[in-house]
């Protein structure tokens, strides 16, 4: 008698439920259960899912660590600046473009530390300024090949 129950739940879970289902997505059908469901199914979701609240210093170490990211690329693009004379017209309008834009997104990183109560954002390591950087920063030695690294879009996407 045993090995009969499992062949039915076999055949129920295989043949007979996939039906029910289809049955169900019907749309005259669905739209006579749909209303009883939906309670039900959000209900259940806000039991299982439970919001947990920021933590405080995680948010401050991500924001200090975004403030790295940025000023370190802030500093690679003035670098880049410097030494842009040779590049196309497109690539110069570009590299300004993403200087105002970093230079934008970098105070508001800023914004964003002070507003943790981090008085002093200097705090935060930061990279080299173009005057402590060498002028010819990008070229490499003749032994290795250049591999250059361009950003595009807003959300800086590496290709």
């Amino acid at each position: 008698m045993q090995e009969h129950v499992s062949d039915a739940y076999a055949f129920l879970a295989v043949m007979c439920l996939p039906l029910v289902g289809w049955v169900i997505s019907r749309p005259p059908l669905w739209r006579l259960l749909r209303p009883r469901l939906e309670p039900v199914a959000v209900r259940l979701w806000q039991q299982l899912v439970v919001p947990e609240p920021p933590d405080e210093a995680v948010l401050r170490q991500w924001a200090a660590v975004r403030l790295e990211e940025l000023r370190g690329h802030l500093a690679r693009v003035r670098r880049l600046l410097l030494d842009d004379e040779h590049m196309t017209a497109t690539r110069q309008v570009g590299n300004r473009l993403a200087h105002e834009r970093l230079v934008r997104d970098v105070r508001e990183a800023e914004e964003v530390l002070a507003a943790f109560g981090v008085a002093d954002p200097a705090v935060v390591p930061t990279a080299p300024t173009p005057v402590s950087a060498s002028r010819f920063a990008f070229s490499a030695p003749a032994a290795r090949s250049v591999t250059e690294v361009m950003e595009f879009g807003p959300t800086g996407r590496w290709l």
